[in-house]
């Protein structure tokens, strides 16, 4: 049993470098590489650095690459460490986490197969190693890591009332974030400037498809968020009735 439980915490330490790590690089490979070698969608605006910066804070993957490569890098240190509070280290975070990842793999990858000419960032060698291992190899790795450690179980009612608003956290600051942003540059810029990606995705820019369908998509996709965190934590407990995997 100890030899189990020894083998159980190197392969959790060997994911927590796997969260660290690769949506770290992935960020910092976009970063630098759209500077060295600008994506033709932006011509040379990214060949400023500031803007590279700013074409990375805009899209949700990338918040949801580095919300994942903070969780591996607390828990990377827990483990040496062992003195981090149970709200980064628990299951709920994970579930948050998992969450994030099974978003981004679900709207990237459905995308991809309905309609491959509108997807972003897949034009250039380095988007589509990025794009590959952001949206495809990263989420794959953190749902078997889900299923494969999360021993405590949560119940569906405590989970509701107590837990599921973590899942927001991430969402609502990005979409402010990114609302704030596209709405100042819009109304707000020098006459004969030209804003840079006010807005990183169609349904997100309200000029576009208008505010009222914008209101109903932020909250259609903050129901989704939910709904999917308590059907995750929901299935991780139906596993674990079943006993304990490693």
């Amino acid at each position: 049993m100890q030899q189990i439980g020894q083998r159980s915490l190197k392969i959790k330490y060997c994911f927590y470098v796997i969260f660290a790590i690769i949506p770290l690089f992935c960020v910092l490979l976009d970063l630098f590489f759209s500077t060295i070698q600008p994506d033709p969608q932006y011509g040379d605006a990214t060949r400023n650095f500031d803007f590279s910066i700013i074409n990375q804070s805009i899209y949700l993957s990338v918040w949801v690459a580095l919300a994942t490569a903070g969780y591996g890098i607390l828990n990377w240190i827990h483990y040496h460490t062992k003195n981090m509070p149970d709200w980064i280290t628990g299951k709920n975070n994970l579930t948050r986490i998992t969450t994030l990842n099974v978003i981004s793999f679900i709207v990237f990858n459905t995308t991809l197969l309905i309609s491959p000419t509108n997807v972003v960032g897949f034009n250039t060698w380095y988007k589509i190693l990025k794009s590959v291992l952001e949206h495809m190899l990263v989420p794959i790795i953190v749902i078997v890591y889900y299923f494969l450690f999360t021993t405590k179980s949560v119940g569906t009612k405590q989970y509701c009332k107590k837990y599921s608003w973590y899942n927001l956290i991430l969402i609502i600051f990005y979409l402010l974030y990114v609302s704030v942003r596209g709405i100042m540059l819009v109304n707000f810029i020098s006459e004969g400037q030209k804003a840079f990606t006010p807005f990183p995705y169609d349904q997100l820019n309200p000029f576009e498809v208008g505010f009222p369908i914008f209101f109903v998509g932020i909250i259609s996709l903050l129901i989704i968020v939910v709904g999917l965190a308590i059907i995750l934590n929901y299935l991780s407990n139906l596993r674990n009735k079943k006993g304990k995997v490693l």
